[in-house]
């Protein structure tokens, strides 16, 4: 007869049930790996098709700068412009603030002749920007001779930092922060003078009746960099 080695024979009865208790084990052995496979493995599968993808928003920062200058007469108004095309910025780049500074001194050359009055005021259109912003400053003016900086906030939104975005896909939140569209136009600042006499201004030759203005502008720019979060 030849040897029986099946599954069958090792459940025979002469063995005092100990192929029994061996087949059992195999058996439940594999229920159980089973289970590990569905419960932990597949689960683990579920949860990342499910679950919202996470992408962390950084940004690159960097700036462009330039000046200027103007003789604006006594009781004249001159326009500084600014753009993209002006300031030449690469088209990858976005524009999130610009600020302009104004300063004079009185160059008359007289003798206690006072600073004269000057006037900086950017008008909310021209340029597509946050016009509404808390922070913007579109208009100062002084008689002292001291500096003014006047801000503009160009993207919506724009702070600098780093944040986390769910949901979606990478392209969504690029698109988000590549709006080209803010900050075109020409932003037009317009810059008054009134002058003010010296004592014995009066006389031939000691007229006041200009000031140079000297302009110095910054413009903060950004580009966005969209990476997924690992689970």
């Amino acid at each position: 007869m030849s040897e029986d080695t099946s599954i069958a024979f090792l459940a025979k009865e002469d063995d005092g049930g100990k192929a029994f208790a061996l087949l059992s084990a195999v058996v439940i052995m594999g229920l159980a790996f089973h289970a590990y496979s569905f419960f932990i493995v597949k689960e683990n599968d579920i949860l990342n098709k499910y679950t919202a993808p996470v992408f962390s928003v950084s940004f690159e920062q960097s700036s462009l700068q330039g000046s200027d200058s103007m003789l604006i007469g006594d009781g004249e108004t001159e326009v500084f412009q600014l753009s993209r095309d002006i300031i030449d910025a690469d088209t990858s780049l976005m524009m999130a603030k610009i600020s302009i500074s104004i300063s004079y001194e009185e160059t008359s050359g007289l003798i206690a002749d006072p600073c004269d009055d000057v006037h900086g005021q950017i008008a909310p259109n021209g340029m597509t920007a946050d016009w509404g912003h808390p922070d913007n400053v579109l208009s100062d003016s002084n008689s002292d001779c001291s500096t003014m900086t006047l801000v503009v906030h160009v993207y919506p939104e724009y702070t600098g930092e780093m944040m986390e975005e769910e949901g979606l896909n990478a392209e969504h939140w690029e698109r988000m922060w590549t709006n080209a569209s803010h900050g075109s136009g020409v932003l037009e600042m317009e810059v008054s003078v009134d002058t003010n006499a010296a004592p014995g201004s009066a006389l031939p030759g000691n007229d006041d009746d200009n000031e140079e203005i000297n302009i110095q502008w910054t413009v903060e720019l950004f580009e966005v960099n969209v990476q997924p979060v690992p689970v």
